[in-house]
């Protein structure tokens, strides 16, 4: 799944591509991709800015607004005028620019969706803060997580109070910071929490500038893999000794995902 790195890739390419283009056209080749939530018309709009919250791209219209979510498999690959668009059998959305480029929407697994709508800030109300904004600091998080019982790893991947962190890099994260993944976050001491947060925003910032992590179906919008994958330390390695310490690198089921850990490094 695309997690923050990914995401801010995206947005970082498309700014570069497609700030100021009119749209002429949307069209839904899977109807469920595409939400439509507002009467305004997209077409003629251009689009004015591109933001990131957590997963979520937000792109502003020149009325509306358009919110996408890539879920588990989603993939926004641009195409140039005159270039041959690959309009294969996972393309779920097709934006057409007056410039006669366009923006594709590919989704093997058919969860993620693009939105419509008038109020971008009522659709992401549920969602935590973003973990490289700034006001999320230290001393924030550390208050976060005395106000919880959770195991740090369901805790850091909920979205409801931090925004951003997904599977790989909550055990990227966990495994510098050693720390267990099943460790109640109220249990975690004030030092440890405040090394858990620099880590945290660290390991993201490391992946950002290797434009994220290609794990199975995530590409950056020109479709090509990234690198950031070949720095894990856990993620991905079971059966692997650990750089650190040597020990196999296990991995377990957990808060629902594939949990990646060293049983020597990390402690409860």
């Amino acid at each position: 799944m695309p997690e923050l790195p990914e995401v801010e890739t995206v947005a970082r390419e498309l700014r570069a591509l497609i700030i100021d283009k009119e749209i002429v056209a949307v069209e839904a080749l899977w109807g469920r991709s595409f939400q439509n939530e507002t009467g305004v018309e997209l077409s003629s709009q251009k689009v004015r800015s591109i933001q990131r919250h957590g997963k979520y791209l937000i792109l502003e219209l020149s009325k509306t607004f358009l919110i996408v979510h890539l879920r588990m498999t989603g993939q926004l690959l641009y195409f140039e005028r005159g270039s041959q668009a690959d309009l294969d059998d996972y393309i779920r959305v097709v934006i057409y620019f007056k410039d006669q480029s366009v923006l594709l929407f590919k989704d093997v697994r058919k969860f993620g969706r693009i939105e419509h709508v008038e109020n971008p800030v009522q659709k992401i109300a549920h969602v935590g803060i973003d973990a490289l904004d700034k006001k999320f600091t230290k001393s924030y998080f550390y208050s976060l997580l005395k106000k919880s019982s959770m195991a740090v790893k369901a805790f850091l991947m909920s979205q409801k109070f931090i925004s951003g962190m997904g599977n790989i890099y909550t055990d990227e994260a966990l495994f510098i910071t050693k720390i267990l993944p099943w460790v109640p976050v109220n249990k975690i001491y004030q030092k440890q929490a405040f090394n858990l947060h620099k880590n945290m925003q660290q390991i993201l910032l490391n992946s950002i500038k290797n434009m994220g992590s290609t794990i199975s179906d995530y590409r950056d919008v020109a479709g090509n893999e990234v690198t950031n994958q070949k720095y894990f330390n856990v993620y991905g390695r079971s059966g692997l000794p650990c750089k650190e310490c040597g020990t196999i690198i296990e991995k377990i089921k957990f808060a629902g995902r594939g949990t990646h850990f060293c049983p020597t490094c990390q402690k409860e």
